[in-house]
């Protein structure tokens, strides 16, 4: 009898368990019932717990989620926006919140049903929870100035203890009663300030996180936490992960948005419902992050486990494709994008040569609508990035001689000008958000391509790393923290590339090539999970979706293949919108790329 080993030259792997993916992230769970923000969370990612909030009115809506579906439960007695949460879903505590008015009211959960008990002593709304339904703990919220107000619950009462460092609402909090950590917030600004309990008295952590914000979640403990998603001045999917000492960045959100609900530990978290800034979400998503000694999943790997006496595959069964979207009111080319699938953004752009545009136009899902209000300087070959209600464009040319360092802010109506780029330049990439913005690459006049990179605060753009290559007319997608770069042009000519780089606040390094060298291209998603499209020359729809190392080919191409066109989304849902055919005339086309269908683990079995 032939032997594995014989047929496909290796022989197969003997482990105790199944592989397990080898990137920390987050992955989409099933919707909730009821979308809604303002909610806490407790429990775990396979039993958790989410109630309270608000829709367009306050509600005590209860849900209960088992690792893949959300189930519904008897509502709170009292409905609320702002509580905090703490416990287990068969052992919860509610507390806090606004009616209105602002309440100190208390309920316990029992897996079935709540009941009241007794009150805070200070009401409040927005506070954060630790411990447990017999040995919780609240602190900081909005009372109704932002307190440092701490009380201990013993199963039955609060008892009043000694009061954060920092007074503040909207934070996040983890841990026990006796070893508790608190993260963000809300003073008289924004902020990232970390404090741990120890049961009697609050310490000042020395670690910040690195992005501050408010209406953010937390889960995990007072040593290993996982602080995600809140608001900065936008919307963010920010997530970090704390030691006991400091916090470091790690992968985003899919959905970035404020005022949800979390539960969990810092390895399997959940994350559900809240608010992206356009509309209320409904969106789960489960952050798994795996260590050593695990075996790490490889596409096509094979191996016997010993455990369940099985041989077993890994296997891909996705499927992609590019759909026709509504047109463009304004055929363009050169033109940026941001935003999302659902809630696009198409900005300035050239429509045709040499006739440059300052045109807004912002895309539901089906069709685009005009914005009377356009850029105060019209351009082209400019970037953006942010969402469709807090986006930022940098650079560009406005059709006359020299390049532009001109940045502006768009809040879902008009465009404000902001703080100028240090390096004026066009044909340059952009990620991040309106607050924590990045810009990189791009030409220079007269015509020198760069590597000069720039961070954005929001109000005033500072020199960061530079990237390894210098190029122009690339690609960018991902966040401040984790940008990513692809593709783009080194003159003199059509020199097309197919590098990718890396960047992770401080400094670029080299990704996995791409399998098509382009320039004039778009993309779309984040450093871990990104997609190119488009480009050229020859003029190409090919697509390419990166995991983080490897990009990898799509069966799905755009249907009009085009280049300096552009992108937003994320990679299993990305837009495409405008560009040029031919390197002449410009078209109006838009176009949506879905993937469905997961990688799972498969057993070989003998029939």
């Amino acid at each position: 009898m032939a032997e594995y080993k014989g047929i496909k030259g290796f022989k197969v792997q003997y482990l105790d368990q199944d592989p397990v993916p080898a990137v920390a992230g987050w992955t989409a769970g099933n919707n909730m019932n009821t979308a809604r923000k303002q909610l806490p969370g407790a429990g775990t990612q396979t039993a958790g717990l989410a109630f309270g909030g608000e829709t367009t009115v306050n509600t005590g809506a209860t849900e209960e989620y088992d690792g893949n579906s959300w189930t519904n439960s008897n509502s709170m007695n009292t409905a609320r926006r702002g509580p905090g949460g703490i416990g287990t879903q068969t052992t919860a505590l509610a507390f806090g919140g606004d009616t209105p008015p602002i309440t100190g009211a208390t309920e316990e959960y029992d897996g079935t049903s709540w009941a009241s008990s007794n009150s805070l002593n200070t009401a409040r709304y927005a506070p954060a929870g630790a411990g447990t339904q017999t040995a919780g703990l609240a602190f900081g919220g909005q009372s109704p100035a932002a307190t440092g107000a701490t009380e201990e619950y013993d199963g039955t009462s609060w008892t009043s203890v000694n009061s954060m460092n920092t007074a503040r609402s909207e934070l996040a909090g983890a841990g026990i009663q006796t070893a508790t950590l608190a993260a963000g917030g809300f003073t008289t600004v924004v902020t990232g300030a970390t404090e741990e309990y120890n049961g009697t008295s609050w310490t000042t952590s020395p670690g910040s996180m690195n992005t501050a914000r408010r209406y953010l979640a937390g889960t995990g403990t007072q040593t290993s936490a996982l602080g995600f998603g809140g608001y900065t001045g936008s919307v963010t999917g920010a997530t970090e992960e704390y030691d006991g000492n400091s916090w470091a960045n790690s992968n985003s959100l899919s959905t970035a948005r404020r005022d949800l609900a979390g539960a969990g530990t810092q390895t399997a978290t959940l994350a559900a419902g809240g608010d992206t800034g356009p509309a209320l979400t409904a969106v789960t998503e489960e952050w798994n992050s795996y260590g050593e000694p695990n075996t790490f999943e490889n596409i096509g790997q094979v191996w016997y486990n010993g455990t369940t006496k099985a041989l077993k595959f890994t296997d891909e069964t996705f499927s992609s494709a590019w759909a026709t979207g509504g047109n463009l009111n304004t055929a363009r080319r050169f033109l940026a994008g941001a935003g999302t699938q659902t809630a696009g953004l198409a900005v300035g752009g050239e429509t045709p040569a040499p006739a440059v545009t300052g045109a807004t136009e912002e895309y539901n899902g089906s069709t685009w609508t005009s914005n009377p209000t356009g850029l105060n300087t019209a351009r082209s070959a400019l970037a953006g990035a942010g969402i469709q209600t807090a986006a930022f464009v940098a650079g560009g040319n406005d059709g006359t001689a020299g390049y532009k360092n001109a940045t502006e802010e768009y809040d879902g109506a008009t465009w404000t000008v902001g703080g100028n780029l240090n390096t004026a330049r066009n044909e340059l990439a952009a990620a991040g958000t309106q607050t924590a913005g990045l810009a990189f690459g791009g030409r220079l006049d007269p015509g020198v391509q760069t590597g000069a990179t720039e961070e954005y605060d929001g109000s005033t753009w500072s020199p960061g790393g530079n990237m390894g290559s210098g190029r122009l007319t690339l690609a960018g997608t991902g966040t401040q923290t984790a940008g990513l770069a692809f593709g783009g042009n080194i003159p003199p000519g059509a020199n097309p590339q197919t590098a990718t780089e890396e960047y992770d606040g401080t400094s670029w390094t080299a990704g996995g090539a791409m399998n098509t060298a382009r320039r004039l291209l778009a993309g779309a998603g984040i450093q871990t999970a990104a997609l190119a499209f488009g480009g050229g020359p020859p003029y190409t729809g090919a697509t390419e979706e990166y995991d983080g190392s490897t990009w990898t080919t799509s069966p799905a191409s755009l249907s009009t293949a085009r280049n300096s066109l552009a992108g937003s989304g994320t990679q299993t849902a990305a837009l495409a919108f405008g560009g040029s055919p031919d390197g002449t005339s410009v078209v109006a086309s838009t176009e949506e790329f879905t993937i469905t269908g997961t990688a799972g683990i498969k057993t070989i079995t003998v029939s």
